[in-house]
C-alpha cells in the first residue's frame, strides 16, 4: 500500500485490492498475484489482464485485482480515512520490513535511489524517512520532483546506494521487468 496499490471501496460487501501498472510491468503483476496466492489470499482468476487505460492519456495497462475479502476491508479501514489514503503509522511501525521496503521501492523507486511519496503529507514523508533510518541506518534526504515542490521524494545518498542494495539482495526477487530499478546509476 505504500506504493501503487489501493483498496477499492464497494457499496455492498467486502473491499478488494487492485493495482494498475504500465503493460510493460505485466510480469510484476503476475509475480504479485503468485505472492498473494502463496499467502493464502484469494485472487481473481481473470486478473491480471492487459487492456487500454481510460482517460485523456490512454495507454496499454496491466490491471490486477484480488477477490473481495474481509481482509481487504480491514486493510481499507486502516489505510483510508474519509475516502483519502492515509499512512497508518502504528501499522507501519509493526509491519515495515525488508520485503515491504522492496515492494515499495519496486513500485515507486527508481535507478537513482529515489522514492516517490506523492500521496503522503510532509509529516508522513518525514515519518517514512525516519522508519528507514531506524530500521536500516540509511538517512534518506527529502526533496521534490523536479519543478514540483508539492510532490516530495525520498533520496538515498549516493554513498549509501550499496547499503540499499544490500538490504534488497537477500530477498532474491527476480522480476525481469523491474530489474532496472535495482541497477542503480550513480551520477
Amino acid at each position: 500500500m505504500l506504493g501503487d496499490g489501493h483498496m477499492a471501496k464497494v457499496i455492498k460487501g467486502n473491499s478488494y485490492f487492485t493495482i494498475h501498472r504500465k503493460a510493460e510491468h505485466h510480469e510484476y503483476n503476475l509475480w504479485t498475484k503468485s505472492c498473494l496466492i502463496k499467502k493464502g489470499l484469494l485472487v481473481s482468476s481473470t486478473y491480471p489482464q492487459i487492456k487500454q487505460s481510460g482517460g485523456s492519456h490512454s495507454f496499454l495497462s496491466s490491471y490486477f485485482r484480488t477477490s473481495r475479502n474481509k481482509f481487504w476491508s480491514k486493510q481499507r479501514s486502516l489505510w483510508y480515512k474519509n475516502g483519502k489514503k492515509v499512512l497508518p503509522r502504528e501499522y507501519i511501525k509493526n509491519n515495515f520490513n525488508k520485503t515491504s521496503f522492496l515492494l515499495w521501492f519496486l513500485d515507486d523507486g527508481d535507478c537513482h535511489g529515489r522514492l516517490s511519496t506523492d500521496s503522503f503529507s510532509m509529516d508522513d514523508v518525514i515519518f517514512l524517512r525516519d522508519i528507514i533510518r531506524q530500521k536500516y541506518g540509511i538517512d534518506f534526504h527529502i526533496g521534490h520532483q523536479f519543478n514540483r515542490p508539492q510532490h516530495p521524494i525520498l533520496r538515498c545518498p549516493k554513498d549509501k546506494i550499496k547499503d540499499l542494495l544490500t538490504i534488497f539482495q537477500p530477498l532474491n526477487v527476480s522480476v525481469a521487468c523491474m530489474s532496472y530499478k535495482l541497477s542503480f546509476n550513480q551520477l
